[in-house]
């Protein structure tokens, strides 16, 4: 009997596996140039076959056009993998959650993005994307609870884009200072009680 092929199940895995494709050249261009990277080496660092990466992708441009919105996916994805805010604190807390949840799945591409920027132009609009994305949530989190701030927002919004950073996150998870889930919820409790109205 022939097995059913299901369009719903499979939309999911195939998602995964350009993600894996994405975030493979994003770490490789951590180390070498675009113009010296192959199919062949993107497919093996994705941990898939060339024929995999040709089918998701016609060429190596059409895998960093992509990276572009990598960002986008993963938070998105994350963010909505969080329970849903009652109050402002929530909110803070699942800014932070989601934040550092990437950073501590995806830090290699996110190192490569940070490190490598200024001198892989490829890189630098990854990055840009992230930002881009991270400040969208951040304007949505302010945006939601207009009454819950203790200072106006455009110094509560660069509160939560400096810790909210993957040098943030570097600097409490580093050398195991906190673990993945102590650091968010320390700087969640420090942004809580630097921005928020006591009754929030």
């Amino acid at each position: 009997m022939p097995r059913r092929y299901s369009m719903a199940k499979r939309a999911p895995a195939t998602e995964r596996t350009r993600r894996r494709i994405e975030a493979a050249l994003i770490r490789l261009l951590g180390s070498r140039p675009y113009n010296g990277l192959t199919i062949v080496e993107i497919a093996a660092e994705a941990a898939v076959s060339p024929r995999t990466v040709q089918r998701h992708y016609r060429t190596k441009d059409d895998i960093l056009a992509a990276c572009s919105l990598f960002p986008g996916h993963v938070v998105g994805g994350e963010w909505d993998e969080q329970p849903a805010p009652r109050l402002a604190a929530d909110d803070v807390r699942r800014l932070v959650r989601t934040a550092f949840s990437i950073y501590q799945k995806h830090g290699a591409e996110t190192w490569a993005a940070y490190m490598r920027s200024v001198d892989v132009p490829e890189l630098r609009e990854t990055l840009l994307a992230g930002l881009r994305v991270r400040e969208a949530l951040i304007d949505e989190v302010l945006a939601r609870w207009p009454d819950a701030w203790a200072r106006p927002p455009a110094a509560a919004k660069r509160l939560l884009l400096a810790l909210t950073s993957f040098p943030a996150w570097r600097g409490f998870t580093d050398f195991e200072r906190y673990g993945p889930a102590e650091a968010a919820a320390e700087v969640s409790d420090i942004l809580c009680r630097l921005l928020l109205q006591p009754s929030s």
